[in-house]
C-alpha cells in the first residue's frame, strides 16, 4: 500500500510513454519578426484552450529567443511547479560545473600487503567504490581479471568493501515517500554499487511450452531465483511478479517469481532493486574472481576504508562525465542522477569526509547560483526529480537553460545529453513526420499528476529557441493530453523558426 501522500508526487517511471505530436501538422509562421512573436501568442493561447481536459491543471510555459534574447511568449511563468525528472537538467548543468567534461569515477581494487611468490595476500583486497553510477557487472568481472592476471591467487583475509567516499544513507531525499516500491528506478545508492542497484530478472519462452528464468548479474549463491508457477499462455500479455522475501541468516535472500508469460513476447524483462548495494556488489566482485581462479580463506565481508598503506592491484576508470549524462537524460534514469548528485556534494566539500546528500544539493545550489538561479528562490532537493522533491518556474528554467547554452564549459554537453525528438531516447516516439522531428532536444518528466518538458528547439546554430512547459495536477486520465499540449507548443516553436 502507498502511503498517504500528493498523488502527483507518486513515481511511476514512464517518461517514454506518450506518441503524441500534438494537434498541429502544417504550420506556418508569418514571415515578418513583429508578426511571428504576436501568433506565437496566438498560438499557444489557442492550444492551451483547445484542451479543456486540462482546465484544472495548473501549466507553466516560458519560452526565449536565444539569439536575440528576447522572451516570445510566457504563461503563469513565476508559478513554481513540481518539474519531475526535468530535474536532471538541474542536476547535469551542476555536475557539467562543477565536476568538469573530464571527470571520471575510479574503482579500485587494493591488497593490504603484496601477494607472496605463490600468489597469496596475507591480508584483506579491498574494493573501493568512489560512487561510479554506471559500474557494471562486465566491469567487476575486467576488474577481477587483472586481480589474476596480476598474480593473485588466494586472499587469506576478506574481501573489504570500502564505500568510505559516500555516507552511508543510501535513500535519496524524499525515496521514503514510497518504501514499499521496489522497482529498479528506485534503487539505493552507494559509492560502491553494480548494475545500478539492482537485479534483472529475465523470461523467455523455450520450446516445448516451457519458460526459461534467469537473474543477472550472476552473485553466486547470494540470490535465489525461486519460479511459483510461471505459465506461457498464448494469448493475452505478460502479467508477471517478482516478490523479494526477507534476507536469511547469512543475508542471502530469494526472489520469487509467478504470473503468465506470452509467447510473443521474446525476452521480458524486470528490474528490482536492491537494499544492500554494497553487498550486491561485493558478491557480484566475488563471484567474478572465482571464476578467474581467486579464492578467499575467509567467507564474510568486511567493511572498512582502506589503509593509505595498501598495494594497488587494480582499477577501473568510468566514461567520461558527458557520457554518463547522455546515458542518464535520454533514459531517464534517476539512479545515475541521485550518483551524479552525490558525487557533485563529495567532490565539492570544503573539509574530507564522506559526501551526504546535504553536500551534493548545497553544491547544485552553488553552481546554479553562477548560473543566475539564487539559493532559496527554487527548491531541489533531489538529483532525480521523483515524488515532492522540487518548485521550479517555468521562467526559472528558461534563463538557466540561457545560461548553460551560453557557457561553452556546459552548453554543448548538456545539449547533446538530452533526448531527440523523434529520434531517441524518451522522445524517440514523439514529431515523427512533423518539422520539429530531429530538431527538439528536451528534456521529460513525468509523475502521476506531472507533465513537464523542456529544452531547445533549434532549426540551425544560429537559429536556437529555449522553452519549458511545466503541468503539475493534471487530472486522472490526461496525462497524454498534457503531452499533446507540450507537443503543441513545440510545434509552434519550430515553425515561428521555419522549420519545414
Amino acid at each position: 500500500m502507498i502511503p498517504a501522500i500528493a498523488w502527483s508526487q507518486v513515481a511511476t517511471d514512464d517518461d517514454d510513454e506518450g506518441t503524441g505530436s500534438g494537434s498541429a501538422h502544417a504550420l506556418v509562421a508569418p514571415p515578418l519578426p513583429a508578426a511571428r512573436k504576436q501568433w506565437v501568442t496566438q498560438q499557444i493561447d489557442a492550444a492551451i484552450g483547445a484542451h479543456p481536459t486540462l482546465a484544472k491543471a495548473k501549466v507553466g510555459i516560458a519560452i526565449t529567443d536565444l539569439v536575440t534574447g528576447e522572451q516570445l511568449y510566457v504563461h503563469d511563468g513565476d508559478v513554481q511547479m513540481n518539474l519531475a525528472s526535468n530535474t536532471k537538467l538541474l542536476t547535469s548543468t551542476a555536475a557539467l560545473a562543477t565536476l568538469g567534461n573530464s571527470f571520471r569515477w575510479r574503482t579500485t581494487v587494493l591488497a593490504e600487503v603484496a601477494p607472496d611468490d605463490k600468489g597469496v595476500i596475507a591480508g584483506d583486497l579491498y574494493l573501493r567504490g568512489r560512487g561510479d553510477p554506471l559500474l557494471s557487472a562486465d566491469a567487476l568481472d575486467e576488474l577481477a581479471a587483472e586481480v589474476a592476471a596480476s598474480g593473485v591467487k588466494r586472499v587469506d583475509g576478506k574481501l573489504q568493501l570500502d564505500t568510505s567516499y559516500f555516507d552511508d544513507v543510501t535513500e535519496p531525499p524524499h525515496f521514503a515517500e514510497q518504501p514499499k516500491e521496489r522497482s529498479g528506478f528506485r534503487a539505493p545508492v552507494a559509492a560502491l554499487g553494480v548494475a545500478r542497484s539492482s537485479v534483472t530478472v529475465k523470461a523467455s519462452a523455450q520450446p516445448g511450452g516451457d519458460v526459461d528464468l534467469s537473474v543477472e548479474p550472476d552473485t553466486g549463491d547470494y540470490i535465489k531465483l525461486v519460479d511459483k508457477g510461471v505459465t506461457l499462455e498464448e494469448k493475452g500479455r505478460t502479467r508477471l511478479r517478482v516478490d523479494a522475501k526477507p534476507p536469511t541468516a547469512n543475508g542471502s535472500f530469494s526472489l520469487e517469481i509467478s504470473g503468465k508469460f506470452h509467447a510473443g513476447d521474446g525476452v521480458y524483462e524486470l528490474r528490482r532493486r536492491i537494499d544492500d548495494p554494497a553487498r550486491f556488489a561485493g558478491e557480484v566482485f566475488r563471484a567474478a574472481l572465482a571464476r578467474h581462479g581467486v579464492t578467499f580463506k575467509v567467507k564474510a565481508f568486511g567493511k572498512d576504508k582502506t589503509p593509505d598503506t595498501a598495494k594497488f592491484v587494480a582499477l577501473h576508470d568510468s566514461q567520461p562525465l558527458p557520457d554518463v549524462l547522455r546515458f542518464m537524460n535520454k533514459s531517464s534514469d534517476n539512479y545515475v542522477a541521485e550518483s551524479v548528485l552525490k558525487t557533485i556534494g563529495a567532490e565539492s566539500r570544503a573539509t574530507p569526509g564522506p559526501g551526504t546528500w546535504a553536500d551534493g544539493t548545497s553544491a547544485v545550489s552553488a553552481a546554479l547560483g553562477k548560473l543566475g538561479l539564487p539559493a532559496g528562490s527554487y527548491r531541489a532537493d533531489n538529483g532525480s526529480g521523483l515524488f515532492d522533491a522540487s518548485g521550479v518556474t517555468a521562467r526559472q528554467m528558461v534563463a538557466l537553460l540561457t545560461a548553460a547554452h551560453g557557457n561553452y564549459r556546459i552548453g554543448p554537453d548538456l545539449v547533446q545529453s538530452l533526448p531527440i525528438g523523434g529520434a531517441d531516447g524518451t522522445l524517440a516516439k514523439r514529431w515523427r513526420g512533423l518539422p520539429a522531428q530531429g530538431r527538439v532536444r528536451a528534456k521529460t518528466g513525468t509523475l502521476d499528476k506531472v507533465v513537464t518538458l523542456a529544452g531547445f528547439v533549434a532549426v540551425e546554430g544560429n537559429k536556437v529557441v529555449a522553452f519549458s512547459v511545466f503541468l503539475n495536477d493534471v487530472p486522472a486520465g490526461q496525462r497524454t493530453a498534457a503531452r499533446a499540449l507540450a507537443d503543441d507548443v513545440v510545434n509552434v516553436i519550430a515553425a515561428y523558426l521555419g522549420a519545414t
